[in-house]
Formats: structure tokens, sequence, C-alpha cells
């Protein structure tokens, strides 16, 4: 009875490990090695999160955007879901310091309205798709190599309100100022488009981005986000364009941009 027992807990042991290793093995390959083609971080550099502060924020009364917390957190779970990066650093884009973080993975939360490092490293990346303030706020156009704009995406609503249609833009490059870290733009016309452009980089969305497009290289997407009464779909890439990124430089020597 003894020598039964003891096979019974072995054979019961060895399925645990086989079903273990399975699923494990199942998820490295489904998830974890599309997320890593798709993140590309520098493991020996931290990561560091860098959010908008609302217009009506002042230096006593830091304000974040309700949507740009939302896309952070979202970004920080799923870096330590996915890829088991656990220390992730959230910031101010007020309190951001170049001079000693420049080189970092950054991850650029919120437009050039509220977020001046977005405004900074767009200039160096110059990325196919640019926002332009127009009369109703801010669109995203367009931008080839010779200054020339073309398709035009905004936020859009219909008479009552109760579908909006809004579109973002994310950017997947390398750091320009560090080439071996990266380099993650995300940034809405309105609120509605930054926080569900996040879903991008959910479980099931990220083996469909790594699958349908070319991340060794710097890549731009516009991003479509629906919400129906409330209920926000899927996000849905509307374009997309690999770029040939600028040369790298060096931080400059100021601590705030």
């Amino acid at each position: 009875m003894q020598q039964d027992l003891t096979v019974n807990l072995v054979a019961s042991f060895l399925a645990f490990l086989v079903g273990w290793l399975g699923r494990n093995l199942v998820h490295h390959y489904r998830t974890r090695q599309p997320a890593a083609r798709v993140w590309r971080l520098d493991r020996s550099r931290r990561t560091v999160v860098i959010v908008s502060e609302s217009r009506n924020a002042s230096a006593s009364f830091p304000k974040i955007p309700a949507a740009d917390a939302l896309a952070a957190m979202s970004i920080r779970q799923f870096l330590s879901q996915e890829l088991r990066l656990h220390e992730v650093t959230t910031v101010r884009a007020g309190v951001f310091a170049m001079a000693s973080d420049a080189e970092e993975n950054l991850v650029v939360i919120g437009g050039p309205v509220g977020n001046g490092v977005w405004r900074l490293l767009a200039d160096q990346v110059n990325a196919p798709y640019a926002f332009r303030r127009s009369p109703d706020g801010y669109a995203i156009v367009a931008v080839d190599e010779g200054g020339g704009e073309g398709e035009v995406y905004r936020e859009s609503s219909d008479d009552d309100g109760t579908t909006i249609v809004d579109h973002a833009v994310v950017v997947l490059a390398r750091n320009p100022f560090a080439p071996q870290s990266r380099l993650v733009m995300i940034a809405g016309c309105a609120l509605l488009a930054t926080s569900g452009a996040t879903q991008l980089f959910g479980r099931g969305e990220i083996r469909g981005l790594a699958k349908a497009y070319d991340t060794t290289k710097p890549l731009a997407l516009v991003v479509r986000v629906e919400s129906v009464g409330g209920y926000v779909r899927r996000p849905e890439v509307v374009a997309a364009a690999n770029f040939t990124q600028a040369a790298t430089g060096r931080p400059a020597p100021a601590s705030r941009p």
C-alpha cells in the first residue's frame, strides 16, 4: 500500500509538472515572445513612463489626466505580467529629468498639449504621423519626408454623442539619445484614444501586432478607438508605416524638458 501511494504521488507530481511546463511554454510562445519582439526593451536600463499634466494644474497642485493615468497603469500591468518587468517608474512630464534619465527606456503617454517630453522627442524622432492644432482641437496628420501632409485623423461623434470615435498615434522607435534603449509614445487626439490605444499591448492583441508589422524598424501606427454608449471597442489600426529614424544624438544638458 505504501508503494502504491508513493507511485500515485510521483505520478501526480509528474502530471502537474508536465502541465505547468506546457502552460508556460504556450504562454512564452503565444504572448511573452511576441511582447518582447514588440517592446524590444534594453533590460539593463530602467523603464520610465512619463505622463501628461492637466492644463489647469499648478506647481502646488499637479494633476494627471485620468486617461493618462489609466493608460500608465495598463502599461505597467502588462509589462509586469507578460515581460516580468516589475520595476517601472512613472513620473509627471513636468518633473522628468532629461539630464539624468534621457537614455532609459522611455514610454511617453499624452500628446503635445500636456506633455513637454512628447514635444521634445517628437522633434527628435520625426515619425510619419504628427499632431496638428485645428479649430476644433488637435488632429493627427500623415506627414511625408518632404513636409507634405496627407490623411487627417481626429475625434468625432454622432449628433447625440452616443458614439464617439477618437484616434491615437503609437510610435515604437529607438530612444534618440541611446539607440539600445526603447522609445514608445502613445497619445490620442482626445482622452478616449489615449487610454484605449494601450489595449494594443494586451495579451490577445500583442500577438497580432508582432505578426502584422516589422518591429525591428521604427514603426508608427494610427489607432482608431470607438466608444458606443460607454462601451469601448477593441482598438483598430487604421494606418501604419515603418520609417527611417534620424541619427541618434546626446541629450541636452537641461534638467527639464
